[in-house]
């Protein structure tokens, strides 16, 4: 068995911990998680960074990723098809003006993550709901 090394950083919090992936490269499978020196975690990891990864090889659980836009034409039950970006962004527009022409700004609301983009993003996100959409209606899963 031949094993690689690879560092990463944590995607659970947002905070930024370093990760050393401990990679069977025969099966290209992790085998186990390590802290590595980085300047949030200071070598150290938590539960998460520790064992959180483990979904990664379980076939339960993962799926393929998204590499383009679906859209859902005929109402609830019927198939997704693949569109174009330009296509998504213009039926998200025009769904999001009707909702919020029908029922109001509040009806409305938007969710950041920890997970993934960092910071940028959901501030862009915050500022979209207030400024574009007008509601306060702004979660984020670090709350819960």
């Amino acid at each position: 068995m031949t094993i690689k090394e690879v560092q990463t950083t944590c995607a659970y919090c947002g905070a930024g911990c370093q990760i050393l992936f401990k990679v069977d490269q025969e099966q290209n499978k992790i085998l186990e998680a390590v802290p590595a020196p980085g300047r949030t975690n200071d070598g150290t990891l938590c539960l998460k960074g520790h064992y959180g990864w483990d979904y990664i090889n379980d076939p339960q659980i993962l799926t393929k990723r998204l590499k383009n836009p679906l859209i859902r034409r005929g109402g609830k039950g019927a198939p997704l098809e693949e569109v174009s970006w330009d296509e998504a962004i213009s039926y998200t527009a025009r769904r999001l003006t009707e909702i919020k022409e029908k029922h109001g700004p509040d009806s409305i609301m938007c969710t950041g993550s920890a997970r993934g983009p960092g910071n940028e993003a959901n501030y862009v996100m915050q500022k979209f709901a207030r400024a574009a959409i007008g509601t306060n209606n702004v979660d984020h899963c670090a709350r819960i």
